[in-house]
């Protein structure tokens, strides 16, 4: 099973990738000055977010109340805030608008005290607790006999009920409402 950290390190792993095409697109030259500025700015705030996100991991020993700080949470509400307002959007901006698209709920809160989240079935449930462990829908399908096909609706299923997208935002909402364990 993965930890805090290495959540951690994933959604800061993603970060850099987008953090590196972002500088790329500021260098061209056949973009508008505009444009330049504000991707600049962006890569900014997403440097401001991987320093929070590398400083501020929550040892093991000690019990963490949810995987994002005040910090992290509101330097990720302030990248969301600022690509609302961009005047263009890129294929990295948009695939930063997708990583950075937690459930409103999910960032304002702050002690554990988040809106209640649809109930999920015994099989998603299931599912979900294979999710930290990094296993592919093969491996789980494997595991849990279901095909291939099953597991990836249930992945639907669940990632549409948190409001979430991806893996890491699903174990992170998971995690924050004790849905799950590391």
């Amino acid at each position: 099973m993965r930890s805090v950290r290495e959540l951690h390190d994933e959604l800061s792993a993603d970060l850099a990738s987008i953090s590196n095409q972002v500088c790329a697109s500021a260098g061209t030259l056949d973009i508008a000055p505009q444009f330049r500025s504000e991707l600049r700015v962006l890569d900014e705030k997403i440097s401001e977010l991987l320093s929070a996100l590398n400083e501020e991991i929550p040892s093991s020993s000690q019990k963490a109340q949810s995987i994002f700080s005040i910090r992290i949470r509101s330097a990720i509400s302030d990248i969301n805030q600022y690509l609302s307002q961009m005047c263009q959007i890129t294929n990295e901006v948009a695939e930063l608008k997708t990583l950075m698209d937690f459930p409103k709920q999910f960032l304002a809160s702050t002690s554990g005290k988040s809106s209640p989240i649809a109930v999920l079935t015994k099989r998603e449930k299931e599912i979900l607790a294979l999710l930290p462990k990094g296993a592919t829908a093969k491996a789980m399908a494997s595991e849990l006999y279901l095909t291939e096909a099953t597991i990836k609706t249930h992945l639907a299923s669940i990632y549409r009920k948190f409001e979430v997208v991806n893996r890491t935002q699903a174990i992170a909402i998971a995690l924050e409402n004790k849905l799950i364990t590391f």
